[in-house]
């Protein structure tokens, strides 16, 4: 807030559709069509590079089927399943422990440690 600058973080919008289901709520109707739109027509996950698969899981994948829940909107649902088939690459590991992350775009998964990449 300081800076006045927002920040890309996975380049998917996570706290618009982590907010999703709080514009319902508070029936901020018109926002919420806006945030709709938004998913509708720019959100493609499989596009997007590398991401956490937890923060992906509860804020993306999350927010999406709360969308859903409450609003019945079946572009909300459709967009979860999409991201989550993408994050699956992450659960394919000997230990049955998942990856840490996820590239969605590549289909691929890895622990990258502290400043690695997937």
């Amino acid at each position: 807030p300081r800076s006045r600058h927002g920040m890309k973080w996975f380049g998917m919008g996570l706290t618009l559709i982590d907010s999703l289901d709080t514009l319902w709520l508070m029936d901020m109707k018109t926002e919420f069509q806006e945030a709709q739109q938004w998913v509708s027509s720019s959100f493609h996950p499989m596009q997007t590079g590398n991401v956490n698969l937890f923060e992906c899981t509860i804020r993306i994948v999350g927010g999406l089927l709360s969308a859903f829940a409450l609003s019945g909107e079946k572009i909300f649902l459709t967009k979860a399943a999409e991201t989550a088939d993408g994050m699956m690459p992450a659960f394919k590991t000997g230990s049955g422990i998942p990856h840490s992350d996820v590239n969605l775009a590549r289909g691929t998964a890895d622990d990258p440690g502290p400043g690695g990449n997937v």
